[in-house]
């Protein structure tokens, strides 16, 4: 993914965040507006009802309205006209109350308008929450009539409890987004790191490609001096310069060739190959290593449709990565490889008596870069690319790989490509 894309995408997603977010806080306070919309209904109903007993039991049945007011943010006045009881009003309060469902502790007083002052002052505690205030002190209103004074300490306290599932819905969302923007932030910077490292990859490799170049070339003109042609230990360490030079400038170019897989830069050139020809030809070149190895190979070349239409160089490099990882890994290499018709195609197969690989590892085998932990095996060398090569430009000729292998008792690696191109031309042999 581009730096350019990906910063539209969390522009983007950080755009929606802000609107969810205003939305939800939004309704958070809509809803907090009509549950002391409804708070507020209800308390009035309830000291409502107080009002009604209190005159019916004076047998006062003369119509009445607007007896209940609003005196405070959290203060209520019931007129009463009469002077009631105190015993009388804390049992009508919580009679009340508990029909009109408003569960939290109130504070309530009589005021008596003959002397102008609060009387039979009593607090209810309805449901501890911790955050109530019984000490609170109920205001004086003046007034030319008695009432009943009702203070809810605890009102906010009750609203909220009351939008219990809005309020956790809330720090959820606020969770999952916190949660979401860590992990953009360090997608973004691990993109970058991605990217330096990309780049610093493909300047180092580039870099090499002309020191290389000039050493194969004096090397090759060393190796036809005459003196060094005449003393055969010069000549040893020309060719062995010259094997460990040609190899880094495999190695090179394996780095470059991933790097252009990576940017979709796959340039494929496909011809007919026949894939018996390009086997026995891997086996030649490896015949001198295996040898100093004292291994063999065992060829099962039985697939009776070998020619396939491939890039001949890439597939003779998965070829090669796959015989250098078994000579590598087996201290005798006893290596098979086999052909065979399969699926309307051809599968190859190389496998080995090597050391295998434990299967915490297997998941992570063709990750570029990584490389199973060996132990004290110190003469495996290698970047950790080499089977990373492997799946990459085999998927870009429409093939397939897959990997068998058991600690201690080798490791098989299939390949498979279908029996014509990739366009879906059948190919004749």
């Amino acid at each position: 993914m581009r730096p350019s894309t990906l910063k539209k995408i969390i522009a983007a997603m950080t755009v929606l965040i802000i609107l969810v977010m205003g939305a939800q806080l939004y309704w958070l306070k809509k809803t907090y507006t009509l549950e002391e919309q409804e708070f507020n209904v209800k308390v009035h109903a309830a000291l409502r009802s107080v009002v009604e007993s209190v005159r019916f039991s004076r047998k006062d049945t003369a119509p009445f309205a607007d007896e209940v007011e609003q005196a405070g943010h959290n203060y209520y006045i019931a007129n009463t006209k009469y002077a009631a009881d105190s015993t009388e009003v804390v049992f009508l309060l919580k009679k009340a109350f508990e029909e009109y469902n408003v569960f939290t502790s109130f504070k309530f007083g009589l005021y008596r308008s003959s002397t102008g002052q609060m009387e039979d002052v009593g607090y209810i505690r309805s449901a501890p929450t911790g955050s109530e205030d019984s000490t609170a002190r109920l205001t004086v209103v003046p007034k030319s009539f008695n009432y009943v004074g009702v203070l809810f300490p605890g009102r906010e306290s009750f609203l909220l409890r009351e939008m219990g599932f809005w309020i956790f819905s809330t720090i959820l969302l606020l969770a999952v987004i916190i949660g979401f923007v860590i992990s953009i932030l360090k997608l973004f910077r691990q993109k970058q790191l991605s990217e330096v490292q990309k780049d610093f990859i493909n300047n180092m490799t580039h870099e090499f490609r002309t020191p290389i170049a000039t050493i194969q070339l004096s090397t090759e003109v060393l190796k036809n001096a005459t003196p060094v042609r005449s003393d055969q230990r010069l000549s040893r360490y020309a060719r062995i310069i010259g094997n460990e030079i040609n190899h880094l400038g495999e190695q090179v170019e394996r780095v470059l060739q991933v790097a252009k897989t990576e940017k979709h830069n796959i340039q494929l050139k496909k011809e007919p190959v026949d894939i018996h020809e390009v086997i026995r030809q891997c086996m030649l070149d490896f015949e001198a290593v295996l040898r100093r190895k004292k291994g063999h190979f065992h060829p099962r070349l039985e697939a009776a449709h070998p020619v396939l239409i491939l890039d001949a160089l890439h597939f003779k490099n998965i070829l090669f990565n796959l015989i250098d990882n078994a000579i590598k890994y087996a201290p005798q290499p006893e290596i098979t490889l086999t052909t065979a018709d399969h699926r309307q195609g051809v599968s190859i197969s190389v496998a080995d008596n090597g050391i295998g690989i434990p299967r915490q590892y297997q998941q992570f085998l063709f990750t570029k870069f990584f490389r199973v932990p060996t132990g004290n095996l110190h003469e495996v060398k290698g970047f950790g690319l080499g089977l990373n090569y492997v799946k990459l430009y085999t998927k870009a000729m429409k093939g397939e790989v897959k990997m068998e292998s058991d600690p201690g008792k080798g490791s098989i690696f299939t390949i498979w490509f279908p029996q014509g191109d990739p366009a879906g031309r059948k190919v004749r042999p």
